[in-house]
């Protein structure tokens, strides 16, 4: 009896230090996921299509989860703090085919395009205002740079993250003249458009919302909508005055797994 009474203390013991052990957590927690997407097909675009766009991110294990919004890009933080963070980003261009829409007859195939730069996050109330501007170079359809900029206000409520802030997105005159210039033989071509050489500034702004829900510390699920209006010269181009529209919707679902 007395060996058993031993034992159990020894085995309380052990119980009480794997419980209050001070050692963090090791290792890393990986965050997997995907969304589908229902958006212009291009910019300016008056029809919409699906698209798909998987997620990866990584913690270290005792860190919680940080907030993203589902429309930025796919990023590395190279240096954080619990307010401010800086690092690479990475995104998806989908691209504009003449084949798509007989408007298009005449036009110049604009192909996908890779964008890679860099970001920086500030949060300018903690967990409640973030401010994000990414800024990235493209590659393959275009070579221009490319900038977006981004306010969230969150807001968690028990197993729900609920987000909503404005966009305003930024292009340079290479990108802006293959996203949204015609040239002469292309407007001659098509017929229904004029010849256009837009400059670069400003190309839209817009509202982006999410509701993320946590089904459990794994597994989490998120519906979210972007609406953006193009302005200044992409939406005088004719690709968008004449055979395109200016406001541009975006409605889609997305989980992860951790």
């Amino acid at each position: 009896t007395a060996l058993a009474s031993g034992t159990a203390l020894a085995n309380d013991n052990d119980d009480n230090r794997a419980v209050t052990d001070p050692t963090p957590a090791k290792g890393w927690i990986i965050t997997l996921g995907g969304s589908f997407e229902m958006g212009p097909k291009y910019d300016g675009a008056n029809s919409a299509g699906p698209s798909f766009m998987p997620s990866i991110s990584w913690r270290r294990a005792g860190e919680p989860a940080g907030f993203s919004a589902p429309d930025e890009g796919l990023d590395y933080a190279l240096y954080e703090t619990s307010r401010f963070s800086i690092g690479v980003v990475g995104s998806y261009r989908a691209g504009r085919y003449s084949g798509s829409n007989v408007r298009l007859w005449g036009l110049r195939d604009v192909p996908w395009a890779i964008e890679a730069g860099v970001f920086a996050d500030y949060w300018l109330i903690p967990d409640r205002l973030r401010t994000r501007i990414e800024v990235r170079q493209g590659f393959n359809g275009h070579h221009g740079v490319v900038a977006d900029l981004s306010a969230d206000w969150v807001e968690r409520l028990g197993s729900f993250t609920f987000a909503v802030g404005p966009r305003l997105s930024l292009g340079s005159v290479s990108f802006m003249r293959r996203q949204f210039g015609v040239l002469p033989y292309e407007a001659a071509l098509n017929g229904m458009i004029s010849a256009y050489k837009p400059g670069g500034g400003a190309k839209s702004v817009g509202l982006a919302t999410s509701l993320e829900y946590a089904w459990s510390p794994s597994l989490s699920t998120t519906v979210f909508a972007r609406y953006d209006r193009l302005v200044g010269d992409a939406a005088r181009s004719p690709l968008v005055d004449t055979i395109g529209q200016r406001n541009q919707f975006s409605v889609g679902i997305g989980a992860s797994y951790s």
